[in-house]
């Protein structure tokens, strides 16, 4: 998606990736007690085939950090949830919902949101922001920031009560590039390509600008964006980053395995019966009588196009496998 643009935008200086750190007793006991009610609030976990999937493409990314070992110091699950965001808390827990999920196109991409959650635990941002967390903190800054519904005002109504401190789970600027360049240092490493990360920030910009128009609101603030704030600037520096690994710019082949993984996926709100299927391109489809098929009232083609990261007819190719939304 957009390689050619990202190729020029690799000309940019890379951001120097922080060091890791230890991920300490204190962290582990927070994590461990926060992980249950931030499940709760998240819908679960997912119990799909996918859950599995996630998890290992997750730890695979997590041992490059140096923080993970046999025993398993990373907690990576697959919520339930139809709001689109990925996060951790302190203590090594990863999360990502099947609703972002569903948006990716590649392994690689899905390495690329796990490598920047797992910078954060590594660089311990959240520490940094507030020394003396609690668990009631840490859970009404997640929820508040990620969910953007009532579990929020309820989680906040139980942490008061608990005199917890409240504060706002939303990384800085220089946080944020710091937690992309250790997500693309470690990426890398565990031997996908470097340019996902920059693939999937521009991915999640156009889901952006979708959910704007969808709410027919152009100032509204999609849930990703409230808790990673995302701008053409972390694309460039992602793509740049990319670059400064030797790795060259290519154009990767059509994920199949990562794509089939995600059919059947449940999608949008519980209850509603959509789910993510997986369909071949046949000659004569058009983007069009693609997007016909999706179980929306509204902007079919808008939907299909930002799913799927197409930009014009050109890139149906028969053969190639495409995301469509329907129902059951």
């Amino acid at each position: 998606m957009l390689r050619s643009m990202l190729l020029a935008a690799a000309l940019a200086t890379a951001a120097t990736p922080v060091a890791a750190q230890s991920i300490s007793a204190n962290d582990k006991t927070l994590g461990a007690r926060a992980n249950p009610e931030l499940l709760a609030q998240f819908g679960g976990k997912y119990s799909g085939p996918q859950a599995a999937y996630v998890e290992r493409v997750g730890k695979r990314v997590a041992v490059q950090s140096g923080l993970s070992n046999a025993q398993g110091d990373f907690v990576v699950t697959l919520l339930d949830s139809p709001v689109e965001n990925a996060f951790a808390i302190p203590g090594g827990y990863i999360y990502v919902t099947r609703q972002l999920l569903a948006l990716m196109n590649s392994e690689a991409e899905l390495a690329s949101v796990m490598g920047h959650e797992v910078g954060h635990v590594a660089a311990r941002h959240s520490a940094a922001r507030n020394q003396r967390a609690t668990i009631g903190g840490v859970l009404a800054a997640v929820v508040g920031a990620a969910a953007g519904n009532s579990a929020a005002g309820q989680l906040v109504g139980t942490a008061a009560r608990s005199g917890a401190q409240l504060y706002v789970l939303k990384y800085g600027r220089d946080q944020e590039y710091a937690a992309d360049g250790l997500g693309v240092k470690y990426i890398t490493a565990a031997g996908y390509d470097p340019y996902a990360a920059a693939d999937m920030l521009a991915q999640l910009d156009a889901q952006s600008q979708l959910q704007a128009e969808v709410g027919g609101k152009s100032g509204q603030v999609p849930s990703w964006a409230s808790t990673h704030p995302n701008s053409a600037d972390r694309v460039r520096r992602a793509a740049a980053l990319a670059k400064a690994t030797g790795r060259p710019l290519t154009e990767p082949p059509q994920d199949v395995t990562f794509l089939r993984q995600l059919d059947g996926l449940a999608y949008d709100e519980k209850g509603s019966g959509k789910r993510i299927r997986i369909v071949t391109v046949k000659r004569g489809d058009t983007i069009d009588s693609l997007a016909r098929q999706m179980a929306y009232d509204t902007l079919q083609r808008d939907r299909f196009m930002t799913l799927n990261a197409i930009e014009d007819e050109a890139q149906l190719t028969p053969g190639h496998l495409v995301k469509i939304v329907t129902r059951g």
